[in-house]
């Protein structure tokens, strides 16, 4: 290989390693977003029934006056709560499946395309010493 074929082969990799980096992040980035998600929807079916009346002793009515209400909290968490099911929970599971298995084959491309990189480096740096001779 030549140095400028070898130069031109490790600017192509460092390319494609950081879309390949880039991707990883995207990736990730929707996988928080669909747990998040996900951890909102099973908190909604998990939560506690809300009542007008908390039951409440005097002194945490003191603590609590001025505090969220559980209604105020509950629309502003789930504003599309009737549309909220363990179907949602389910359709949320399958989301972050898929998007974990995408994002393993990002990060093997990722491992992949770095040890190419490397490898055309170590290239280079084996012909320059080449050049400069003993």
């Amino acid at each position: 290989m030549t140095p400028s074929s070898t130069a031109d082969a490790v600017a192509e990799l460092r390319q494609r390693r950081r879309d390949t980096r880039r991707e990883l992040a995207r990736v990730r980035w929707w996988r928080r977003l669909v747990q998040a998600r996900r951890d909102l929807a099973v908190a909604f079916l998990a939560r506690p029934e809300i009542t007008g009346d908390a039951g409440l002793d005097l002194s945490w009515e003191a603590l609590a006056a001025g505090a969220p209400t559980g209604d105020e909290l509950s629309r502003a968490l789930w504003p599309d709560a009737a549309g909220l099911s363990v179907a949602t929970v389910d359709d949320l599971d399958r989301l972050d499946a898929g998007l974990e298995a995408y994002e393993t084959r990002v990060a093997a491309t990722l491992d992949n395309v770095t040890a190419q990189m490397v490898r055309a480096l170590a290239d280079t740096h084996r012909m320059d010493d080449g050049e400069k001779g003993p």
